[in-house]
């Protein structure tokens, strides 16, 4: 049988990472009844050779390789190779579980007008297995609300129609991907929650980047882009408070790192934003910080 389905997974292919890749891999290729193809998309100069070159030899992995590091890019370049009928994506240290690219292409089958279908799967923290989503199939009434409250995609919990679903969906900033592409989705396409587990998410062995300075500082820019997709006007005062919020919190990261100029800045941006002004008694919090004697950096 030939693979009908493309897994993207992006991946840096360091020492770290390559026994959580061979892993990724594994989950796609065994149990999965031929349906799937790896594409993994090795991106920057951290890689181990001799794990570029067992990829690049692999007659049933199809292997890119990008100088640019970044999981953003490096899942949009990927796609832009991809000729099968579906695709997914699947980040470097997490699984499918067996039977899942079954699962997941039965509705793409059964009705041609599904352009995507997104599933529940299992979220592994300290070594045990806990559904990821309670009430997942609820989503489907309103997908649109829905992720404004919970970040609905996760790596290995979606399957897209590559006619429908172009490269342009993976065109995302380098914070908060996922959700962007959840939104434009939802925007524009017809999708299918289905509350049956496909993956595994492993977060006992991920670098945790939501949690980093480098993602919060890109989370200002991502979620203005997602505004400028044009979303009702309920979406978009949902996606103004998280705006303003997400400038709030690296003012408030700078302050407790004594960086005070670049608090300021991000606490002025934050009251000029709209539903910024509920964090104007934050600011004496910086106005006691300037009267401090500072032993830390104060910032550019």
């Amino acid at each position: 049988m030939n693979p009908s389905v493309s897994v993207i997974i992006p991946t840096c292919a360091d020492v770290s990472r390559a026994p959580l890749l061979w892993r990724a891999i594994g989950s796609l290729l065994s149990d999965q009844e031929g349906l799937i193809l790896p594409v993994v998309a090795v991106n920057g100069s951290r890689y181990v050779p001799e794990v570029l070159e067992d990829l690049r030899r692999r007659r049933d992995i199809r292997c890119i390789y990008l100088d640019d590091a970044g999981t953003a890019s490096a899942r949009l370049a990927a796609r832009r190779v991809i000729d099968t009928e579906f695709f997914g994506i699947l980040d470097d240290d997490d699984e499918y579980l067996p039977g899942a690219a079954k699962v997941q292409i039965g509705p793409l089958l059964r009705d041609p007008s599904t352009d995507a279908v997104v599933t529940n799967g299992y979220r592994r923290e300290n070594g045990r297995d806990v559904l990821n989503f309670s009430g997942f199939s609820a989503f489907q009434r309103d997908p649109l609300m829905s992720l404004m409250e919970w970040a609905w995609l996760n790596s290995g919990g979606l399957l897209c129609r590559s006619e429908t679903v172009s490269s342009s969906y993976l065109e995302s900033p380098r914070s908060m991907e996922l959700t962007h592409m959840a939104l434009k989705l939802a925007l524009t396409r017809k999708l299918r929650f289905l509350d049956v587990p496909t993956y595994r998410w492993n977060r006992d062995t991920q670098e945790l980047q939501s949690g980093s300075k480098h993602y919060m500082e890109g989370a200002p820019e991502a979620i203005s882009r997602m505004m400028a997709m044009k979303p009702p006007a309920r979406i978009k005062r949902h996606l103004a408070r998280k705006y303003a919020d997400s400038l709030h919190s690296l003012s408030d990261w700078e302050r407790k790192e004594g960086n005070y100029r670049a608090a300021w800045r991000y606490h002025l941006r934050c009251l000029l934003s709209p539903y910024g002004i509920r964090y104007l008694s934050y600011t004496r919090h910086l106005l006691h910080f300037a009267h401090e004697p500072k032993s830390a950096n104060c910032g550019p």
